[in-house]
């Protein structure tokens, strides 16, 4: 028999689930605005560099995505934990506020596709210039 007082398996992590979700995207937001330090990975050099801005040609995605992985992580294992007991397992053993997760869960999702839908449908890409050749520079 499982305890009354503590809510569904399936309620914790639908919580932890939009918890992390929000987590990751809150995180990856503030890491790219506020131009926190991330880890830059160097292609051509093979190398890894923690920075806010990197020193040559770099790539952000890799480091702004581990680090909002582990955000999310932490913050979608400390939400699953405290809904076992609490205040937060009281609100999931009601269905209203279930329902009102999924809910939330939904319009996160709209954002996400309206945003993303957006920015790449009207990125332009910008190449970068070809090189000269050395028979054109004499």
């Amino acid at each position: 028999m499982s305890d009354p007082r503590t809510p569904d398996a399936s309620a914790r992590v639908f919580a932890a689930f939009l918890a992390a979700r929000a987590i990751f995207g809150l995180a990856y937001l503030g890491a790219a605005v506020g131009r926190l330090p991330v880890f830059w990975y160097h292609p051509f050099d093979h190398t890894w560099e923690l920075a806010r801005k990197p020193a040559g040609l770099a790539m952000g995605w890799y480091g702004l995505t581990a680090a909002a992985l582990l955000a999310a992580a932490a913050g979608g294992g400390i939400t699953y934990l405290a809904g076992a007991r609490g205040p937060l397992a009281r609100r999931l053993r009601r269905a209203t506020f279930v329902l009102a997760l999924a809910h939330a869960g939904g319009l996160v999702l709209l954002v996400d596709f309206a945003y993303f839908g957006w920015t790449l449908t009207h990125d332009t890409p910008k190449p970068w210039p070809e090189p000269k050749c050395e028979a054109e520079a004499r």
